[in-house]
């Protein structure tokens, strides 16, 4: 127990005023506890009850006797006599309780002040417990908002404990390793992507190739690169650039993605809408299909869901603009300090209405 409540602190009113003031009663507070022990007549004063409230009381004294005395004049020009008073009289009652409420004085346990509840504003003596003993280390004094600090404080360890929770933000960004992992992968991919458009394009004037619709191959391959190339600026935070560089890094993620689908998703769904309507029809008309199959009707479709999605992308960045933020997760507590917590912060691109743009 002697270990554990070394170096606490502890809070108390001060009972005996600490400064050589000549108070209301012309004594200082040295002069009434000297006054006091003659009274006494040689009386151990631990053994005597309410010896350490002595000056408090003291003072009340003082308090009602000015606080009376406040009120003679008032009561006089209202008609009205302090012997007139009684516990069913208000107008006296209150009279009594705003000189009370009013008193301002120096006494023997400091300065003597109420507040609007009637309470004792007294100064409260700071003491720790150094050694196995109390010593002071400060004074408040609440009335005059004033903290007098000695400066004679002994902590435990580098200072003083916290007197609150410390809440440290930590931004948590995407571990290097699986960026790094995810970004080998997507560069390979991005290589398939162009061994496979070099192999369409080198072997254009092959009969096979140029019956699979080459052009529409080569956009699906193109989007498909796009696509794996949002991986890059996808793993992009505050890691890595600046936060006012955020944004920037957001729209470029928007435009990879969204541009990268509509050129694959649309070439591919262009060639089967293409195979299926020719093998849907009837063989007279397979043929006939075959003979007026235009290229460009094909690559004109392609161009169309480009176009929605370009136009939607557009609409999207001028009126609701991706931008950052930053998400707050449940707070941690690390194992090695009891005393702080750590608020899990995210930031990632955003806008006002994400889910209805995600939705068209």
């Amino acid at each position: 127990m002697t270990e554990a409540v070394e170096g606490h602190v502890t809070t108390e009113i001060v009972m005996l005023n600490p400064e050589t003031v000549r108070g209301v009663s012309n004594m200082t507070s040295q002069e009434f506890l000297a006054a006091l022990m003659s009274r006494l007549g040689g009386k151990n004063p631990e053994e005597t009850g309410g010896f350490q409230e002595a000056p408090l009381a003291y003072d009340a004294v003082w308090a009602l006797a000015l606080a009376l005395n406040k009120t003679v004049a008032p009561l006089k020009a209202k008609g009205r006599r302090l012997e007139d008073f009684n516990y069913n009289n208000h107008d006296i009652t209150a009279e009594i309780y705003r000189a009370l409420n009013t008193s301002s004085f120096e006494g023997v346990s400091g300065h003597v002040v109420f507040d609007a509840q009637g309470s004792r504003m007294a100064m409260t003596l700071i003491e720790q417990l150094q050694g196995g003993s109390y010593k002071k280390i400060g004074y408040y004094d609440s009335s005059q908002k004033n903290l007098s600090w000695f400066g004679n404080d002994v902590w435990i360890g580098a200072g003083p404990p916290a007197d609150r929770t410390v809440v440290i933000e930590e931004f948590r960004f995407l571990s290097q390793k699986l960026f790094a992992a995810v970004s080998v992968f997507a560069g390979l991919g991005i290589l398939l992507g162009i061994v496979c458009l070099t192999f369409n394009i080198y072997n254009g004037n092959v009969r096979y190739i140029q019956n699979s619709q080459p052009y529409l191959n080569n956009m699906t391959a193109v989007g498909c690169m796009m696509a794996l190339a949002a991986v890059f600026p996808l793993g992009i935070d505050g890691h890595h650039v600046h936060r006012s560089q955020f944004p920037v890094v957001c729209q470029f993620r928007l435009w990879l993605l969204g541009l990268g689908f509509s050129l694959a998703y649309g070439s591919m769904f262009t060639k089967i809408w293409w195979v299926h309507t020719l093998f849907t029809k009837k063989d007279e008309k397979k043929e006939k299909k075959k003979q007026h199959l235009e290229p460009w009707k094909l690559y004109a479709t392609v161009g169309v869901l480009l176009a929605i999605d370009f136009l939607s992308l557009m609409i999207w960045q001028i009126v609701d603009p991706l931008h950052i933020t930053v998400e707050k997760f449940t707070k941690e507590a690390p194992k090695e300090d009891l005393d702080v917590l750590i608020q899990p912060l995210l930031e990632h691109c955003s806008s006002e209405k994400m889910n209805t743009w995600l939705g068209i």
